[in-house]
C-alpha cells in the first residue's frame, strides 16, 4: 500500500510542548485574577467565532486555541467568581485543573484491572472514612449527583421488586410501585423515576413542616392509603441539605420507618452531606449512615473538577446485581477474569461501561490537600453564610424566610406599605440587577408559596467582604428602584 500514515500526535512535539506551557500559564493566571475578571455575555463577533464551519482542513492547534482565549474563555467565569452564591456549582481549583490534563493524558480507565483500580478503591475508602460510612459499603464514581442518585434508586427498585427486574423489567410488575419524597426534593430524582420506567406518578411528594423537613406522620399515611389500594411502596428518599433552603431530613426517624414498612431509604446528599466534616453543623447529617443508598457529589462542595459525584450502596450484592451484565461480551469476559477485583469493576457498578477515570480527581485533591483542609472550608462557607443571615437580621429592610439550617439563607427586601405582588416584583428587580454585575451572583426561588432571594455557598474563594459587598449592593439597588 501506498499511502502516508496519519497520527494525531504532533509532528514537532517541541512546539506542542510550547503551546501547553501557554495554556498553563495563560489559565492559572485567569484563576490567579477571576476576582477582577467581568462578566459579559458574547459579543457577536465571538458568538460567529465560535459557530463557524467545520473546515475540511483544520485550523490548525495553535489557531484553535485563540478562538477560545478570545471568545470562549472571557465569557464563562461567572460560577468560578468569588461573589457567586446563586446555585449549588462548584469553584474548581488550580490542582483541579492539573488533574484534569493528567486524566486526559490517561485517557480513561476501567478501574478495575491495573493501577487505576487501586486508585479507585482508595478514593472510595476515603469518601466513607470522611462521611462515617462503614467501610464494606459498596461505592461507585459517577459523573454527577443525578447519576448517583440513579444509581441507588435504580438498585432499590431491582432489590425491592416482586420479581426479577433485570429479566421482565417493569412489564411484568404486578403490583404498581411506588416512592416518596418531599415537596423539597431536587427535580433530578424525578427524573430518576421516569428513566426507570416507573413514571412520575409513582412518585408521592409528601409535604414539609416548618423547618422544611419531610412530614413523618403525612408519610405513614401515604403508605398506608397505597397499600391499602394495592400499590407496593419500596423506597422513602430523604435529603441531605434541600436545594431550595438547605434543610435536613430526620435520617434516624426515617431509617425506624423505613424499618417498619420494609422500604429502602434512599438519601439524596448531593452537597449537604459534607456537613460532616463541619463542627458546628455535623449533627445534621445524624444516621446518614444508615441509609441503604446515599448520592453525594464532589464537584460541588468538595470544590473538584466538573463532573464527579459518587454513590454508596449498603448491600454490596444487590449494587453488583443490578449493573452487571447478564451476557457479558466475550473480549470483557476475557478482560475480567484477571482478577476477583475486576469482576466487581466500576463497570458493573454504575449506567456507563466506558468511564472516565473519575477517581483520579478525588484521589488526587484529596490526597493533596487532607481532611483538615476540607474541613476548615466547610466550616468557612457555613460560617460565611451565617455572617451573611447576621447582616440581614440586622437590616430592617430585610426578612429571613426560611430557617438558615445549613449554607443557605433565604430572604427578601422588605418596604412598609407594598403588597405582596410589589414586594416579589420589587426583589425581582434586585436580582435583575445583580445579574448584571455577575450572572448568578444569587438566585431566587419560590417555596411554601412565598417569592424569595436565595444565597448558597459553596465557594473557597468568597471572603467576608463579599458577603457585606452583597448587602449593601441590594440597599442601593432597591432603594434606586422604589424611587425610579
Amino acid at each position: 500500500m501506498n499511502y502516508k500514515e496519519e497520527s494525531l500526535d504532533p509532528e514537532n512535539w517541541d512546539e506542542m510542548r510550547a503551546l501547553g506551557h501557554r495554556i498553563v500559564d495563560d489559565v492559572m493566571t485567569y484563576l490567579e485574577h477571576i476576582r477582577e475578571a467581568d462578566t459579559n455575555y458574547p459579543t457577536k463577533e465571538a458568538i460567529q467565532k465560535i459557530t463557524s464551519s467545520l473546515p475540511d482542513e483544520g485550523y490548525g492547534e495553535e489557531e484553535t486555541y485563540e478562538v477560545f482565549l478570545e471568545n470562549i474563555l472571557p465569557y464563562t467565569p461567572y460560577h468560578i467568581k468569588p461573589r457567586f452564591w446563586g446555585v449549588v456549582a462548584g469553584t474548581g481549583s488550580p490542582y483541579g485543573v492539573l488533574t484534569e490534563m493528567l486524566r486526559g493524558a490517561i485517557n480513561g480507565g476501567v478501574e478495575a484491572i491495573v493501577a487505576d483500580a487501586y486508585v479507585n478503591r482508595q478514593a472510595l475508602d476515603w469518601i466513607k472514612e470522611l462521611l462515617d460510612f462503614p467501610q464494606d459499603f459498596s461505592g461507585v464514581f459517577t459523573y454527577g449527583g443525578s447519576e448517583a442518585n440513579f444509581t441507588g434508586l435504580a438498585v432499590a427498585r431491582n432489590t425491592k421488586a416482586d420479581h426479577d427486574m433485570k429479566g421482565k423489567g417493569m412489564q411484568g410488575q404486578e403490583r404498581k410501585m411506588v416512592l416518596y419524597c418531599s415537596d423539597e426534593t431536587h427535580v433530578c430524582l424525578e427524573r430518576s423515576v421516569e428513566l426507570l420506567g416507573l413514571g412520575n406518578e409513582a412518585l408521592r411528594w409528601i409535604p414539609t413542616d416548618d423547618d422544611y423537613m419531610i412530614k413523618i406522620p403525612s408519610l405513614r399515611k401515604a403508605i398506608e392509603e397505597d397499600r391499602m389500594h394495592g400499590y407496593h411502596p419500596f423506597c422513602v428518599i430523604g435529603n441531605a441539605g434541600t436545594v431550595n433552603t438547605g434543610a435536613f431530613d430526620d435520617f434516624r426517624e426515617l431509617r425506624r420507618l423505613a424499618d417498619r414498612e420494609d422500604l429502602w431509604l434512599h438519601i439524596d446528599g448531593a452537597f449537604g452531606s459534607w456537613v460532616k466534616l463541619s463542627e458546628t453543623h455535623r449533627h445534621l447529617a445524624d444516621g446518614l449512615e444508615s441509609a441503604d443508598s446515599l448520592a453525594v457529589d464532589l464537584h460541588k462542595w468538595m470544590y473538584m473538577p466538573y463532573g464527579i459525584g459518587c454513590a454508596l450502596v449498603r448491600d454490596r450484592l444487590a449494587h453488583y446485581s443490578t449493573f452487571a451484565y447478564r451476557h457479558d461480551a466475550e473480549y470483557i469476559k476475557s478482560g475480567g477474569e484477571l482478577s476477583v477485583e475486576a469482576l466487581s469493576g466500576a463497570y458493573n457498578l454504575a449506567l456507563p461501561l466506558s468511564r472516565g477515570f473519575p477517581s483520579l480527581k478525588p484521589y488526587m485533591l484529596l490526597r493533596a490537600y487532607g481532611k483538615d483542609k476540607y474541613r476548615r472550608l466547610i466550616q468557612q462557607n457555613l460560617d460565611q453564610i451565617q455572617y451573611l443571615a447576621d447582616r440581614l437580621v440586622g437590616e430592617p429592610c430585610f426578612e429571613i424566610l426560611a430557617p438558615v439550617q445549613s449554607n443557605i439563607v433565604c430572604f427578601r427586601y422588605v418596604e412598609e406599605g407594598l403588597s405582596e405582588a410589589e414586594l416579589e416584583e420589587l426583589n425581582r428587580g434586585i436580582l435583575a440587577e445583580l445579574y448584571e454585575i455577575n450572572f448568578w451572583m444569587i438566585s431566587d426561588t419560590v417555596s411554601k408559596g412565598v417569592y424569595m432571594l436565595r444565597a448558597c455557598c459553596v465557594n473557597h474563594r468568597s471572603r467576608w467582604e463579599d458577603f457585606d459587598y452583597l448587602v449593601d449592593k441590594m440597599k442601593e439597588t432597591a432603594i434606586r428602584l422604589m424611587m425610579s
